[in-house]
């Protein structure tokens, strides 16, 4: 078993979803990845669902279903008013595509992992039983950053639980610490205690510390090393957890959905590059007349002469990156890009580490 066990968690984004089409090493398929979904996937139309759907087939096909979360849908999501709700119609359509795709070949397995928000209502987990009820299946529950009293944090579970038909074993839960800047005092000893209690709940499932380190916005263009309290959290939690905690963080991005105004800028090309325990962030200026993907290369030249860049041949977005340099003859100059290559930088390095080197 992989000593780290992690999750990743990603934004509904097409960079996103483009860097989970092209996971390439087996060892990919040790991490399990939860998509956010957000308003901006509509059922019809647009290129986001399609690249959801790909990048479920290609995670099914490995087994390991996406986790699909709903917690950023607001009640007037496209997807949230589709009938039988958006669990159900992804899971069709991830299957549709799937037999399309795969035909004979398809894997008889769940293509996707429900995950359920703590306080969900009885409609939504009557939803959840009957997906169950089509194709057995685990279900994850998603804690708040602070889930309340311990005794009726175990009594909700269980009430889910019942309503959704599961057992345990079958039950995951991801404790949800948000944004972390720096690791407060008694921070993991509260999650280890809420570990450990949930592990006596739910058997051998697992539990997930979930955080995150990047900053929302971009302030420097001067290359900085940034800490990743995340794995300091976690390694403290681990070990003060006498069942164990699982590993998870929020990749490349904030761990909260971006807002918008609605003005489109011109982007200044950045990059979060992972590396053991640190997070490297590049960002170049555009200045007017610049060419973004042009900036691009000016970082990309940076990063490769590094000792920490891990080479084109380490992930299909390190591969991408390498193409990027002024010999490699592509350029890139959208914000997807270089999401897109560096998630799935990020997640091969997380699959690869142990705890020591994370």
């Amino acid at each position: 078993m992989h000593p780290v066990r992690p999750l990743v968690a990603v934004k509904a984004k097409v960079g996103e979803l483009s860097a989970l089409s092209n996971l390439r090493s087996p060892q990919d398929a040790q991490v399990s990845v939860l998509v956010e979904l957000l308003d901006s996937v509509a059922p019809t139309g647009g290129r986001i669902l399609p690249a959801l759907v790909r990048a479920a087939v290609r995670a099914a096909s490995h087994g390991r279903p996406l986790w699909i979360d709903t917690t950023w849908l607001t009640a007037g999501s496209p997807l949230a008013q589709q009938p039988g709700g958006v669990f159900e119609f992804l899971d069709h359509a991830i299957e549709f595509a799937a037999q399309a795709e795969l035909g004979l070949f398809a894997p008889d397995v769940a293509y996707l992992i429900p995950v359920v928000a703590l306080d969900a209502s009885e409609y939504e987990l009557r939803r959840v039983r009957l997906l169950l009820e089509h194709q057995d299946r685990d279900i994850a529950i998603r804690l708040p950053h602070s889930g309340g009293p311990l005794r009726e944090l175990l009594g909700r579970i269980d009430s889910i639980m019942k309503s959704t038909g599961t057992r345990p074993g079958q039950v995951h839960t991801i404790l949800d610490a948000g944004f972390v800047e720096t690791v407060r005092p008694g921070q993991a000893t509260a999650a280890a205690e809420t570990a450990s209690a949930l592990s006596d709940l739910l058997g051998p499932a697992t539990t997930t510390l979930l955080a995150g380190s990047i900053p929302a916005r971009r302030t420097t263009y001067v290359t900085t090393e940034r800490d990743r309290p995340e794995v300091t959290l976690w390694n403290e939690t681990h070990h003060a957890s006498a069942n164990g905690v699982s590993y998870g963080d929020y990749g490349v991005t904030h761990p909260l959905p971006p807002r918008s105004d609605g003005n489109p800028r011109t982007p200044n090309p950045y990059l979060c590059y992972t590396v053991p325990g640190k997070t490297v962030l590049l960002r170049r200026k555009v200045e007017e007349g610049d060419d973004p993907a042009e900036r691009f290369t000016d970082l990309v030249e940076e990063l490769a002469e590094r000792n920490d860049f891990a080479g084109p041949d380490y992930s299909w977005g390190d591969g991408e990156l390498a193409r990027c340099r002024r010999t490699g003859g592509r350029t890139a100059g959208s914000v997807s890009r270089w999401v897109a290559m560096a998630t799935s930088h990020h997640i091969e390095h997380v699959a690869r580490r142990s705890a020591t080197d994370l």
